[in-house]
């Protein structure tokens, strides 16, 4: 097996893809020797030994979530690209790996996850019934990177959350999959007194077109903090429904720079659309 690890440093490419073929073929002995390798300082020699440890698949698990701990960035990014090519084997291990305090592990492990897709979002939406604010914020992330249209009844009641974090997420992640039965949720969380989570519900609701409550977004117009005035502006804008038109204009004298050129390109943006 050392001949195999020196094989896949070879000058000549054909001998170290073979060589990384056999690693994977020998299975767990060839798993700590193929971890190492992903420190190495040459790139083909570390994609190499992940196409190894991909192809051993579920024994080599274990030591690519550890991998996903180490200092060198390459190695982390090596095993969590390996960890998604695994795929189904690797979910619930991934979604354990949500719970590490090390919040570097949680985003690779919720990034994996996202990458695995519709097969990890059963698992997922289980992850949003954790004690842990942290673990349903990286699922959620996760589910709104896949955009699958089961994870919407969960990420509404996610709206409700009793962490700010969560909330906002949620309402970021619906945006993203674009469902229109979080029109009537999303609309609600306007009402939030934290404008850090008011503002993703709004650009959640622009991303719905016409399911999301228009008179509520303009209503929004009038808000004191300029970020939820700039969010609702963008927001109706890319509805496009021309009642907010009136409103819109009268916020080309807000006294934030934002809010002013947010105007003047969302007028343009519902003027075009309506023509």
């Amino acid at each position: 097996m050392d001949g195999l690890i020196k094989a896949i440093r070879h000058t000549n490419l054909g001998i170290r893809w073979r060589a990384a073929l056999a690693l994977g073929d020998i299975g767990e002995p060839a798993i700590k020797p193929l971890i190492r390798a992903l420190k190495e300082t040459d790139q083909d020699v570390r994609w190499l030994a992940g196409l190894a440890l991909g192809r051993i698949g579920k024994a080599a698990i274990p030591q690519l979530i550890r991998a996903m701990a180490e200092d060198d960035f390459d190695v982390r990014w090596h095993a969590t690209r390996v960890l998604a090519d695994i795929g189904e084997p690797a979910i619930k291990p991934l979604i354990a790996a949500l719970h590490e305090e090390d919040s570097d592990v949680q985003w690779r492990s919720a990034f994996a996850l996202s990458l695995i897709g519709e097969p990890a979002v059963d698992q997922l939406i289980l992850a949003l019934k954790s004690r842990k604010w942290w673990v349903r914020v990286r699922a959620i992330w996760a589910l709104g990177e896949i955009r699958d249209k089961r994870a919407v009844e969960p990420l509404i009641q996610s709206v409700n959350d009793q962490d700010w974090y969560v909330r906002w997420s949620a309402a970021d992640a619906l945006g993203k999959i674009g469902d229109k039965r979080a029109a009537m949720c999303l609309g609600k969380a306007l009402k939030e007194s934290d404008s850090f989570v008011q503002v993703p519900s709004i650009w959640a609701l622009g991303k719905l077109g016409s399911g999301a409550p228009v008179d509520s977004l303009i209503q929004s117009l009038k808000n004191a903090d300029w970020y939820v005035r700039w969010g609702a502006v963008e927001a109706l804008g890319n509805i496009g429904d021309d009642r907010a038109l009136a409103s819109i204009r009268n916020l080309l004298h807000d006294k934030d720079e934002y809010v002013r050129r947010a105007a003047e390109d969302a007028i343009r943006k519902i003027e075009d659309k309506n023509e």
